[in-house]
């Protein structure tokens, strides 16, 4: 067995331990076969013994390990045969495994922090600050004229009435008095006025009903895209 079969064989069978336990122990091997040198490699690796030999020992003694060794006695499974061709000496273990060892402390919680997509909408936010500033006195330029006209109509439309049925009272007798020719055409032209009035304050009602909210919707879904936040349910 070469040297990457056995550090790979090894990596497989101590895939039940912790992440940091396999690593230190695979570097720990590489660094002994390191020190061993290419001339010594095949005598080192056979004093080892098998991956599955040191596997078994290392996960028998790391504290922690996942894997339970064999319950010993006579109700437990008989330990295998010793096989002649390997040494029975000791091997040398990673620091993880040997007397005394004490588990790993757990990997610090990732800290929370700012992603990477926000600080990016923070960086083009300050480096684009002159455009999307424009930008809002634009967007709050329009909203305040949407508002004043609506207040506009609004007004417009009530002075309208107001004053046309005041013409009406005061001036009818004194038209139709003239003739119902002049009579009628006053009273015509008094509810094309009353029409328009009417008309002002229904302009007035869609434009804070509708179209400024439309307008804010609309402000607040390209924030959302810009941003990334989702819409709350």
């Amino acid at each position: 067995m070469t040297r990457e079969e056995f550090l790979r064989r090894l990596d497989e069978l101590l895939a039940d331990v912790t992440q940091e336990e396999r690593a230190e122990a695979i570097r720990f091997y590489e660094e002994y076969l390191d020190d061993a040198g290419p001339q010594q490699e095949a005598q080192v690796l056979a004093e080892l013994g098998s991956p599955e030999k040191v596997a078994a020992i290392i996960k028998a003694n790391v504290p922690g390990s996942r894997v339970t060794p064999p319950p010993a006695g006579p109700e437990g499974p008989e330990p295998p045969p010793p096989d002649p061709a390997q040494p029975a000496g000791p091997i040398p273990l990673p620091p993880c495994a040997r007397p005394g060892a004490t588990p790993p402390p757990p990997p610090p919680a990732p800290a929370k922090g700012m992603s990477d997509r926000t600080i990016l909408f923070i960086l083009l936010a300050v480096l684009l600050s002159p455009l999307w500033l424009s930008m809002a006195g634009v967007i709050l330029g329009v909203l305040l004229g949407i508002l004043g006209a609506a207040v506009g109509f609004f007004f417009g439309g009530v002075g309208t009435i107001v004053g046309i049925v005041a013409v009406l009272v005061a001036n009818t007798p004194a038209a139709f008095g003239a003739g119902i020719p002049v009579g009628l055409f006053m009273v015509g032209l008094c509810l094309l006025a009353l029409a328009l009035g009417v008309a002002l304050i229904t302009a007035a009602v869609w434009l804070v009903a509708w179209l400024l909210p439309a307008c804010w919707r609309l402000a607040k879904r390209a924030w959302r895209a810009l941003t990334g936040k989702k819409e709350a349910k």
